[in-house]
């Protein structure tokens, strides 16, 4: 399959099944109730007299843990809702999220795996000079390495190390695919920011406090839709070019 073909299929499949737009914003609302309950926690801790060391171990640790399972658990719901929308039958915001958490063991066990990989990446870099380019190539590595790992769990019920190789057993196949389909995926976004500035721009150039605040705020609502928009492209592209990859391997 060409690269140019999963990505029309991605956008034909977001034009006829837009409740796909719901799964990103959960996520976005799972990652704030996260984040708000360990900052409380961490708050509290503080507040407690507990030594330096005992909060950045709960931020740090149980921190990303957390966040990482609640975004893994919202990504692998979307992607359980765009394997059935591929398969023909419509997308059920519930029952994608009961299908998906049919699976939690396996998702925390992946959520803590991936936790565990950026972290010891983000050490690297306390190396001087190079330590900040080291990490960036290791964690970029790490994505596309993984890229598929969590669509072969849920489609086709892999475990974890499976998973793992599985994505990486197909990066041969689907790296061209991966980056340029990213790319086109991110054009649009792209294009919004631009627009979102320029408008800003022209309305703060007026003079007029009014017609300022009026152009900030389209130029965030139009950045937050191009958001929206290509982050749900992203997950529907994630999932059919992994179904398509694991049909001709």
């Amino acid at each position: 399959m060409s690269t140019a073909k999963p990505v029309r299929m991605s956008f034909g499949v977001l034009r006829s099944n837009r409740r796909l737009l719901v799964f990103p914003l959960l996520s976005a609302v799972a990652l704030l109730l996260v984040f708000g309950a360990l900052t409380v926690v961490a708050f509290v801790l503080d507040g407690a007299g507990s030594s330096p060391s005992t909060v950045d171990l709960v931020a740090s640790g149980a921190g990303y843990l957390l966040l990482g399972f609640a975004f893994t658990l919202c990504s692998a719901a979307m992607i359980c809702a765009v394997d059935d929308v591929l398969r023909g039958e419509p997308a059920r915001i519930g029952t994608s999220y009961r299908r998906a958490l049919r699976h939690w063991p396996r998702l925390l066990a992946w959520s803590l795996l991936n936790t565990t990989v950026l972290l010891l990446i983000r050490q690297l870099e306390r190396i001087p000079v190079v330590g900040w380019v080291l990490s960036t190539l290791f964690s970029s590595g790490w994505a596309i390495a993984t890229y598929l790992a969590l669509p072969a769990m849920m489609v086709d019920g892999l475990g974890v190390v499976e998973s793992t190789r599985r994505s990486a057993r197909l990066l041969r196949e689907t790296f061209s695919r991966q980056v340029w389909g990213s790319l086109w995926i991110a054009l649009p976004m792209v294009f919004s920011v631009i627009i979102g500035f320029a408008a800003f721009m022209l309305a703060a150039e007026s003079n007029d406090p009014g017609l300022a605040i009026a152009g900030g705020a389209f130029a965030v609502l139009i950045l937050l839709g191009a958001l929206l928009v290509g982050t749900t492209l992203s997950g529907i592209f994630r999932t059919a070019l992994y179904r398509d990859a694991a049909a001709t391997a």
